[in-house]
This record gives structure tokens, C-alpha cells and sequence, in this order.
């Protein structure tokens, strides 16, 4: 089965495609239908991801002090 990505906009009744599909008439094809702003936030939110994925975390870095065992648990 082939398969190809086209735009199309929706009138209210029909879908009407942006670029000739070149089938026959009463071809039977499957449509998946993605509505153009939820793949847009999709798109910011992987970009935020990224983003947010590249910089260093910011906050207090405790010496090496702090970490010792006698400190974390409360031992003598």
C-alpha cells in the first residue's frame, strides 16, 4: 500500500486537498486526519524539551562536607 502526505483545508462538508491526488474516481483510500495546531504545539513542546534538556540545572550545589555519611544520617 502507498502512502503520501498531502494538506488539505475543510470547507464545513468536504476536505478539499491543497495539490492534485492523481486516483481515480471512486478510489477508496484511508484518511488520517492531524489538525494543523495540535502538530504546531506538538512541535513547541519537543522544542521546550530540547531547550530545557541542554541547560544546566541551577540551584545549590552542596560541599563535599555537607554529603559526608555523619551529616545525611545524623551519626556521631
Amino acid at each position: 500500500m502507498a502512502s503520501r502526505v498531502i494538506e488539505a483545508e475543510y470547507d464545513g462538508k468536504v476536505l478539499i486537498p491543497k495539490e492534485p491526488l492523481d486516483l481515480p474516481v471512486g478510489k477508496k483510500v484511508r484518511l488520517r486526519i492531524e489538525v494543523e495546531e495540535a502538530l504546531q504545539t506538538a512541535s513547541r513542546f519537543a522544542q521546550l524539551w530540547k531547550d530545557l534538556a541542554s541547560r544546566p540545572a541551577r540551584g545549590v550545589s552542596p560541599d563535599n562536607e555537607s554529603l559526608r555519611r555523619e551529616y545525611i544520617y545524623g551519626e556521631d
